[in-house]
């Protein structure tokens, strides 16, 4: 009877062995492992050859449990169950001895699962999600002589369980789904949570997620926020033009800014500084050809073509062929990475037109996104209707308004506080949210 006791903890030993294998291979990186197996890690290469047949793998630990649990209940229902059914019958309990021995089989199943349950499954499981890599690392070569010892007990369960499968009208080998934006999300969001993500990977994430929803029009400079410069300005107003607002590039119209016939680069303008041509001075004679596309057109379509075309500056055009504003390779970018200080060539993920200044209250520039706004403020604005904060609250007000007074807009439990105004739009809001 000892050595039936001493065979039984070796058997829960071995269950244990097969139940914190399953849960560290499972728990291990595929791509992490992978990429050790190519760099010439042994043991590495020995846990991808196991992981890169999951199905094969898993019944060969299935077996295994299977095969202890089988053999232990066996041995213990075989010496114990006699023993225990004759004391009970010795004690004076009042039933036939073959009904003591069902009972005792019974009780003796019952303390064999409590004991497997938590040394054979439980603790294990919980060891092996803390030390994965130590298990997996401990586990391989052992699972490596069973994983080929049980290939043919395992060729024959799978077949048995496709045929299986078939007669349900599933197809065995159909490929599972493919993991959902959603799904990824979620899991950034979990590892946001657990500090694995940090907040500025965060953000940069979910902008990749929301570039491909966008279109030129959710990001442009609007004509009204243009630079330009007349195709008939002369060398000074250009040269001024360029110091004043230290951009690159301009667009150049003739006429009216509907009619933008060419992109001025300030290099340009520096070349013929340098060279002290500008006597001879005709914009016309520096400017570039412009790109112009529509406003509709989805961004990481533009993107593409930017990088393909070599452009860093497009004119936006509405449904009617006017100038809507303009984007540039920078605008694009700062969807993903945020906002990029062109002077100091450094990157803030904080949105610059947008700032937190209480608990209950924001400041918008007037150019801020009206999707941002509602984002921020979580409530319903009508975003497809207006493009821009500032667009929203003029359409408000029914004017727009002067620095003579101050204005204060109430919509729903927000109150949009117009505290900077500039030529003919809105500069700067601050938002307060009043409880409901």
């Amino acid at each position: 009877m000892f050595i039936v006791a001493v065979l039984l903890i070796l058997l829960i030993l071995i269950n244990a062995f097969f139940a914190a294998s399953e849960i560290a291979f499972i728990s291990l990186n595929d791509t992490k492992v992978k990429r050790m197996a190519e760099e010439g890690d042994h043991k590495s290469k020995k846990i991808f050859y196991l992981i890169s047949e999951p199905g094969r793998f898993l019944s060969t630990i299935q077996i295994g449990i299977t095969l202890v649990g089988f053999f232990a209940s066996a041995f213990a229902a075989d010496v114990f169950a006699r023993p225990l059914a004759t004391a009970l019958f010795q004690i004076g309990i009042p039933l036939p001895i073959d009904i003591l021995r069902t009972i005792s089989v019974i009780v003796i199943t019952l303390i064999l699962s409590y004991f497997t349950l938590v040394f054979g499954e439980l603790v294990p499981k919980q060891l092996a999600m803390h030390k994965t890599k130590e298990i997996a690392h401990f586990a391989v070569t052992p699972l490596t002589w069973l994983f080929k010892l049980f290939y043919p007990l395992v060729k024959l369960l799978n077949f048995s369980t496709n045929q299986i499968v078939k007669l349900l009208g599933i197809d065995p080998k159909a490929k599972p789904e493919e993991i959902t934006e959603e799904e990824i999300r979620m899991m950034i969001e979990i590892g946001s949570e657990k500090g694995t993500i940090e907040k500025d990977e965060k953000i940069m994430i979910t902008n990749v997620f929301e570039f491909n929803d966008k279109t030129v029009a959710d990001i442009i400079t609007h004509r009204t926020n243009l630079a330009t410069l007349s195709i008939d300005a002369t060398f000074q107003e250009a040269v001024q033009l360029a110091t004043l607002k230290k951009f690159s590039r301009f667009p150049v119209y003739d006429e009216t800014i509907d009619n933008i016939v060419g992109i001025l680069h300030a290099k340009d303008l520096l070349h013929l500084f340098t060279n002290q041509n500008e006597k001879a001075f005709h914009l016309k004679d520096i400017i570039r050809e412009p790109y112009f596309i529509m406003e509709t057109q989805r961004v990481d379509t533009l993107f593409k073509e930017m990088q393909r075309n070599n452009v860093h500056i497009a004119i936006v055009l509405d449904e009617y062929g006017g100038t809507k504003g303009i984007i540039t390779v920078e605008d694009v970018i700062e969807e993903i990475v945020g906002e990029i200080d062109s002077e100091s060539n450094c990157i803030k993920l904080a949105d610059k037109e947008i700032k937190k200044i209480a608990p209950n209250q924001y400041s918008f520039e007037g150019t801020v996104h009206l999707l941002d706004v509602e984002n921020t403020l979580k409530i319903k604005l009508p975003t497809k209707q207006f493009n821009t904060l500032n667009s929203f609250l003029i359409h408000q007000l029914g004017y727009i308004p002067s620095n003579k007074k101050q204005q204060i807009i109430k919509f729903k439990n927000i109150d949009f506080d117009i505290i900077e105004i500039g030529e003919n739009r809105i500069e700067k809001v601050v938002a307060t949210i009043k409880p409901d």
